[in-house]
């Protein structure tokens, strides 16, 4: 009997999970609108086509025949949906944009991922200047700071290195694709075997060292000073050196880091790519980049664009952990004493009054919940 069921990779959201949800959601927007950006809303539906620049990786698309027999999807993705907004309505350029919607992707069974995500996201079109990546950045980090109590470390990357690189060292797409693909998967073995034909280049030392560049900036830019590169990737390069730099001054206390070694989140990104992931969850909060020809897909000219989306729902995962959401001390009183248990709760954040008859029913309320309890009554604190 299915009809109580839920599909796979599917789930109710209520009660605790909801509420949370729809705070972050409302901070979000709220966030969005004091930056000036226009909110704008995609069907859940799409033509097929929409998404053929779409990196699956270990998702598939859910896929429908409307009544004329064209297929349609479920949007895995929110930014290619407002790039074809953009080239059916020729809405003037520069616009920044900010949205909230769910997307939909089937992954692999038994990976314990959903189907069906909720997404925040950024979408800056007809920007070419640096500042777009910026100002992504700077939302991110104080999203980070508004949002959740854990630290977010924030990981640049770019999305040509790879292949400038592996463009030196042969003509073959073939090869070039096989050995980004095991760096990526980190295959080391295949890896190493790949780049063993490789070895009187002077770039081989290099090539060794490379599925293991990412860190901290300093040492990841020490060591490819080092290294014989080709002239092609200096201005990425030098691009990683001028957001790490602003980084540090505008942001001093963001963790920061560079990875040159993985893949970019999606297929269509063409220069700097960033991530941001938090110590206490599984999986990236938000991840974002550069993808200036993303346009062209859809009419004969490209435009400029940076865009990020977030992860609203490992976001309430990580909002709703215990260490944030559990009181630590439970405060009993009398009454008459109400004032004076306010200021107690004033002065003490993750504290809660205890609304128990008598000390007994506060000594349980604040063993359940692993707090200790502050007995106003006697004057002392007693765990």
């Amino acid at each position: 009997m299915l009809s109580n069921l839920l599909p796979l990779g599917t789930r109710d959201e209520f009660g605790q999970w909801a509420a949370t949800k729809q705070q972050l959601i409302a901070v979000i927007q709220a966030h969005f609108k004091q930056r000036g950006l226009a909110p704008i809303a995609t069907p859940l539906l799409e033509n097929q086509a929409v998404f053929a620049p779409y990196q699956m990786g270990n998702y598939q698309l859910y896929r429908l025949l409307d009544p004329e027999g064209q297929t349609l999807v479920l949007r895995p993705d929110m930014t290619l949906p407002i790039a074809r907004f953009l080239s059916a309505t020729k809405v003037p350029l520069p616009q920044k944009f900010g949205y909230v919607g769910d997307i939909f992707r089937v992954s692999r069974r038994l990976s314990g991922s959903y189907n069906q995500i909720t997404q925040a996201g950024v979408e800056l079109i007809g920007y070419a200047s640096l500042k777009a990546e910026l100002e992504c950045l700077a939302i991110a980090n104080q999203l980070s700071a508004e949002l959740i109590d854990d630290d977010v470390e924030i990981e640049l990357g770019d999305a040509q290195f790879a292949q400038q690189v592996v463009a030196t060292l042969t003509n073959d797409p073939q090869q070039q694709a096989a050995i980004k693909t095991a760096l990526f998967n980190k295959q080391v073995p295949q890896y190493t075997a790949l780049i063993a034909a490789y070895q009187d280049q002077a770039l081989y030392p290099f090539l060794q060292r490379w599925p293991r560049l990412f860190g901290q900036p300093a040492q990841v830019f020490q060591q490819l000073a080092q290294a014989p590169l080709p002239a092609s990737v200096t201005p990425c390069l030098s691009q990683l050196k001028t957001v790490v730099a602003w980084m540090q001054t505008t942001m001093p206390a963001q963790a920061v880091s560079i990875d040159l070694s993985s893949q970019a989140p999606q297929k269509y990104y063409t220069g700097l790519t960033f991530r941001g992931f938090s110590q206490a969850g599984a999986g990236y909060l938000f991840s974002g980049g550069r993808y200036d020809q993303l346009l062209a897909n859809f009419q004969a000219k490209s435009e400029p664009a940076v865009g990020m989306g977030l992860d609203v729902d490992l976001l309430t995962e990580l909002a709703l952990q215990p260490s944030s959401a559990t009181p630590t001390a439970v405060i009993y009183f009398n009454p008459d004493q109400w004032s004076q248990a306010e200021a107690v709760l004033a002065a003490q954040p993750q504290a809660r009054l205890s609304l128990a008859d008598d000390r007994a029913g506060a000594m349980i309320e604040a063993q359940q919940l692993g707090a200790t309890l502050i007995d106003l009554t006697e004057g002392t604190a007693n765990a």
